[in-house]
């Protein structure tokens, strides 16, 4: 049978490959678990000056509880956020002594954008640290674009021009003013990789083994 055998020699590493790609993500994964847990379990960052000194080190910040006392400056900023509706989230710049950061206001629907007031925010404050991420992918997949005339972005500081350089911003809790008191937030981040490894290496067995009964019933092996 030299098809049959053609076909396990070349299907066979791909799904031993495979099944070692997950263990490699699985490793890789556990290893962002634990940046992660040790960003959102850590002491709260207090003002934007410790804030820009954490930025300089290689300590995680994303999820990292903050509180600050700052000023809201410049414009507001619309973002939009897939929240099960059309929401829109407000940001703006805050600046406290020379620092500054991007703070995200809480969301509002869309119908509510033209009677939305621009945010304000004085006085001392608290929230998370959080990733700027990539531009979101439905904007991408449909070719979205934003439309400054209108106020409507599709992605956070967009080329690092509201906040030069800037590759964090503040998720701000809508009420909270002391960070010891915010609930820690975990993201959710599966880890199922394991599970995916022993299947792609359960199919590797099970080619192997039917492969070893058709020859068995053709008579090319003898377990005795």
């Amino acid at each position: 049978m030299p098809g049959l055998s053609l076909a396990v020699l070349i299907c066979l590493p791909i799904l031993l490959g495979l099944g070692i790609w997950q263990y490699q993500r699985w490793q890789w994964k556990k290893d962002i678990l634990a940046e992660v847990e040790a960003s959102v379990t850590a002491p709260p960052i207090v003002g934007l000056r410790a804030l820009a000194i954490a930025r300089t080190s290689s300590t995680r910040l994303d999820f990292r509880r903050i509180e600050f006392d700052a000023e809201a400056v410049g414009p507001t900023w619309h973002v939009y956020r897939p929240e099960g509706a059309i929401q829109w989230q407000p940001f703006r710049q805050v600046e406290m002594d020379g620092d500054t950061a991007l703070v995200g206001f809480p969301s509002f629907a869309d119908q509510s954008k033209d009677t939305v007031m621009p945010p304000e925010l004085s006085g001392p404050r608290a929230g998370y640290v959080r990733r700027v991420r990539p531009r979101n992918g439905a904007a991408t997949w449909f070719g979205t674009e934003s439309d400054a005339e209108r106020n409507r972005w599709f992605e956070i500081n967009p080329d690092g021009a509201w906040v030069q350089g800037d590759a964090l911003y503040i998720d701000l809790h809508p009420t909270e003013t002391n960070a010891n008191d915010l609930p820690v937030r975990r993201p959710e981040i599966a880890n199922n990789h394991v599970s995916y490894m022993l299947t792609w290496w359960s199919f590797a067995a099970i080619l192997l083994i039917i492969y070893a009964i058709l020859h068995r019933r053709a008579g090319r092996l003898n377990w005795s």
